[in-house]
């Protein structure tokens, strides 16, 4: 297929506009598929013409066809959505570049507020550590549920330098976050970052796969190349969320020969099933490459490093990525809204569709099988189902309750704004002193901030339920007990994370004082799976050894 004539399929910016509905194209099966149709949307226009006209209170006639097809979409997978106005205007904003707000892609399942994406690298949103899934409730005091879901965005969007306080609900969490977060210019670039970071070795950072992802990843090795030869490349894909199946083509033949299978995408309309190939001669195709994944790598991002797997280009390294395999299609229904609906499944060239959960009826599903075993270009054996799985394993110490606690509260970017505006500037050296800690903990006492431990809750509902039933003093004295140990425990938390906490404020003075790049470049010290990466491309012999493993 001739490059001019590829086709953009959205996966998770669905971006893909095809003309027409595409639906029920098989013509030996039609006027059975047609019949079906015609009952069932008769039933529908009964059930909706007996609600409007006898239902004992009026009704939104609008609200109530919404509802219709969000209930009906909710029974398929999580990325097929009802898009209106707003909807489409967060699409193009990834197009336009740039806005003024707080980082976050948002859209409407279920009558709730969701956040549908990882935030955008380096926003508000992302430093607080909003993720992907988390349910917005509130904005400012205004419940989302009585704004809705056009006014909710309104609401969160605003001139930068402004605040906005979002309460939101996670999985797992015993009650509502709140995040306080100071509103940006949103600037939206692909590659964050791209530098030498050793002895011949390149780093390039990419945090999604919008339309200008393949140009911006080829100037930034240009660039590169151009300081000095290049020894070795990582390529960071970590908390990539991905964007164009275009774009993850474009940036996967950077590396490849040309007409190198990158990925296929099949479904059930032969419209579906097509092949994507390299169409350029690689601009770094021969040099030692590493790629960085984690568990919010996903859908462009899982084509390029199943490429590069499959044909043993380079080095996965990492975690285990996200396993979304599905292709989205936007269909345009009026001028204010459109169907994003998912179409088909990638698959990587030696076969695999990595698809962690199967949604459809009409295909397989790709959980690991043992029996499901596929081959590199060089007889490497790779799993199929559940995300790409790295050449070599790494996953990143975690850190405690306390210390996400402080980042969802905005604590250390607020305290880095206060820092800067208040004090002179640091060396671009510096390191976390014992003074700054000390100012740090202070702020916090200013701020009144306070953590409440997650077994704090259940104890004061168990001490109401022994006061209510009359469960006797001896429970009460054990609960206060367990109380009192609680605070002590909360008094040492701060000195249990201490070296995540002194990471993470020098990471936002160092954004504060002297930019995202260098604030990219300390973090990078600290990094486990990147130190990984550099040991692999320092020792040749060691590089050799894992691409050639069976």
């Amino acid at each position: 297929m001739k490059k001019e004539k590829r086709v953009w399929i959205g996966f998770s910016l669905g971006l893909l506009i095809l003309g027409g509905v595409l639906f029920w194209s098989n013509g030996a099966r039609s006027g059975d598929i047609y019949e079906t149709i015609e009952n069932h949307i008769f039933l529908i226009g009964k059930v909706y013409n007996e609600v409007i006209q006898k239902y004992v209170d009026k009704v939104d006639s609008e609200e109530i066809v919404e509802s219709a097809i969000n209930g009906m979409l909710s029974t398929l997978d999580p990325y097929t959505n009802y898009i209106k106005q707003e909807d489409k205007a967060q699409l193009e904003i990834l197009t336009e570049g740039k806005y003024q707000g707080v980082g976050l892609i948002l859209n409407y399942r279920n009558n709730m507020v969701i956040v549908a994406e990882p935030p955008f690298m380096g926003t508000p949103a992302a430093r607080a550590g909003i993720r992907e899934g988390d349910v917005i409730v509130k904005v400012n005091n205004m419940e989302t549920k009585d704004l809705g879901f056009e006014k909710t965005v309104q609401n969160i969007r605003g001139p930068a330098g402004t605040e906005v306080v979002l309460t939101i609900q996670r999985e797992g969490e015993p009650k509502p976050l709140e995040f306080r977060l100071i509103r940006e210019q949103i600037k939206i670039e692909d590659v964050q970052y791209a530098g030498i970071v050793d002895d011949g070795i390149g780093y390039i950072l990419l945090t999604r796969f919008s339309k200008n992802a393949g140009q911006e990843v080829k100037n930034a090795i240009r660039r590169l190349q151009s300081q000095k030869p290049l020894k070795g490349l990582i390529l960071d894909l970590r908390s990539n969320p991905g964007g164009m199946l275009e774009s993850a083509v474009e940036v996967t033949e950077l590396f490849l020969p040309k007409n190198s299978l990158i990925v296929s995408t099949r479904g059930r309309l032969k419209e579906t099933v097509q092949e994507f190939r390299s169409q350029n001669p690689p601009v770094y195709g021969e040099g030692p490459l590493v790629i960085l994944v984690n568990g919010i790598s996903a859908s462009a991002s899982e084509i390029v490093a199943g490429a590069i797997q499959d044909h043993d280009r380079g080095i996965i390294v990492g975690d285990t990525t996200f396993g979304k395999g599905l292709v989205q299609t936007v269909v345009p229904l009026s001028s204010n809204s459109a169907l994003k609906i998912t179409t088909a499944k990638y698959y990587t060239p030696s076969g695999r569709c990595i698809q962690r959960k199967n949604y459809s009826k009409w295909e397989d599903s790709t959980a690991i099988h043992s029996e499901n075993r596929f081959r590199t270009d060089q007889g490497r054996s790779v799993s199929e189902g559940g995300g790409i799985i790295p050449d070599w394993v790494v996953r990143p110490p975690e850190a405690n309750d306390y210390y996400w606690d402080l980042r969802r509260k905005s604590m250390f970017f607020n305290f880095a704004v206060f820092y800067a505006n208040t004090h002179a500037a640091l060396d671009s050296n510096f390191e976390i002193t014992e003074t700054i800690l000390s100012d740090f903990q202070n702020y916090l006492k200013e701020k009144s901030y306070e953590y409440q431990h997650p077994l704090e809750k259940g104890l004061e509902g168990l001490k109401n339920e022994a006061i209510q039933n009359g469960y006797g003093t001896e429970l009460l004295k054990d609960i206060d007990k367990l109380q009192k140990s609680i605070q002590r425990a909360k008094q040492d938390m701060f000195y249990h994370c201490l070296n995540d906490i002194k990471r993470t404020l020098r990471l936002e003075l160092a954004s504060k004082f002297f930019g995202t790049r260098k604030q990219i470049e300390l973090a990078l010290k600290d990094d486990v799976v990147f130190q990984k990466a550099l040991e692999l491309l320092r020792d040749p012999n060691l590089y050799k050894t894992v691409l050639n493993r069976k």
